[in-house]
């Protein structure tokens, strides 16, 4: 594909509740190329954390205990997404963490279709013992920063997604979902649907 279009995102939470997003990151690419990436750290509901999370990705309550709440971050992180192609490294979590966070908040669902980098590079590179974002940007010689920050996860997983529909040899993001026989999660006013695998 030529003409490549999306956003690729990752969130980070405090704790082991889908609604205590802590860190977003996104990247915009068009035309298969980068062109911005940015994070925000989020106030998790009363800036608590667990232990385990901290040290999954080394956010502490002090370095969130000014940020803004996720309500007061997604009225500018909203304008990325919606209307937009969507794409996370592992989708059945970030997805489901932004449903349960929109659900926690009362605020209306946005409008975009969204990919999952982690099950493509499935289909599409066969042979690794694991599918994880360091690894996969290893196997294709993609430079990754810092595992677990938002803002380096969602540039390495926008590296992994264009490479893995380079690699599929598709003309557009419907041939890509007849070719591997699945159809693509989508977020609609008041409605919610996961990307799943189509029955043969």
């Amino acid at each position: 594909m030529e003409n490549l279009n999306f956003v690729a995102i990752d969130l980070e939470t405090a704790t082991q509740s889908r609604n205590s997003i802590c860190e977003i990151g996104i990247t915009i690419v068009r035309n298969s190329t980068i062109i911005k990436s940015n994070y925000w750290l989020v106030e998790p509901p009363d800036n608590f954390y667990s232990p385990i999370n901290i040290a999954i990705h080394h956010i502490t309550p002090k370095q969130t205990e000014n940020a803004p709440t996720f309500p007061q971050v997604w009225s500018e992180v909203r304008e990325f997404l919606n209307g937009q192609i969507v794409v996370a490294h592992n989708a059945s979590f970030d997805m489901y963490v932004l449903k349960d966070t929109f659900n926690a908040f009362e605020i209306p669902y946005p409008q975009f279709d969204y990919y999952c980098s982690y099950r493509l590079a499935q289909k599409v590179i066969k042979g690794l013992p694991s599918y994880s974002l360091p690894l996969l940007c290893n196997s294709l010689d993609i430079k990754f920063g810092m595992h677990h920050r938002a803002e380096s996860d969602s540039v390495g997983c926008a590296k992994i997604f264009t490479e893995c529909v380079s690699r599929a040899g598709v003309r557009s993001l419907e041939e890509l979902q007849s070719k591997f026989n699945f159809r693509c999660g989508r977020f609609d006013t008041g409605y919610f649907r996961p990307q799943r695998s189509l029955r043969l």
